[in-house]
């Protein structure tokens, strides 16, 4: 199992994923994701700017995600406070595992993937993420993975829905100060 970036090749699989993704959380009466988003062209868009990530086992994407530079627009403004106040950030938006594995751990297995692959870019000095206030799966997941609750953002790339998501942010070694004597 290993992390590279997607191609578009592995759109279908990524789309699949992501639909997959949706039934998931209407089912669980989630207002995530319930509208035209994430569609195609987001997907598409994602993957030509070099920005998705999947995590892979064989030919098979078993998990995927965005991991997009600052700034981001929907971070611009939050109501709290970000642990970092300049843009040597990362967003991961838009992961989603396979259905046919969930519950085997693969979204702490993504996480870890895509933190060591930050952690080699000593410039980056934190990762934020965001989550619908009623995706308790997702926020359990989220603090597992060693994010701190941050306060709360208006998500802007959902123009269907106004939604003020949970922010959270776990800072890099490069974001943490080392004490010395």
């Amino acid at each position: 199992m290993y992390l590279r970036r997607a191609e578009m090749k592995d759109l279908p699989q990524i789309e699949s994923i992501i639909q997959d993704g949706k039934a998931h959380l209407a089912a669980q009466h989630i207002d995530q994701w319930q509208g035209g988003y994430p569609n195609t062209s987001v997907l598409v868009n994602d993957i030509q700017n070099g920005h998705t990530v999947v995590l892979v086992e064989g030919y098979e994407v078993l998990g995927t995600a965005a991991v997009i530079p600052a700034p981001d627009e929907s971070y611009q403004v939050i109501d709290g406070d970000w642990l970092t106040h300049d843009d040597t950030y990362v967003a991961i938006h838009r992961v989603a595992v396979s259905a046919n594995h969930r519950g085997q751990g693969l979204s702490g297995k993504l996480f870890a993937a895509i933190f060591k692959e930050i952690e080699a870019n000593s410039s980056i000095n934190g990762i934020r993420i965001d989550t619908h206030p009623d995706n308790k799966g997702m926020q359990h997941i989220i603090k597992k993975a060693g994010f701190s609750d941050t306060g709360t953002v208006e998500v802007l790339a959902d123009s269907q829905t106004s939604v003020h998501d949970f922010a959270y942010e776990k800072l890099t070694t490069a974001g943490v100060l080392v004490k010395t004597h």
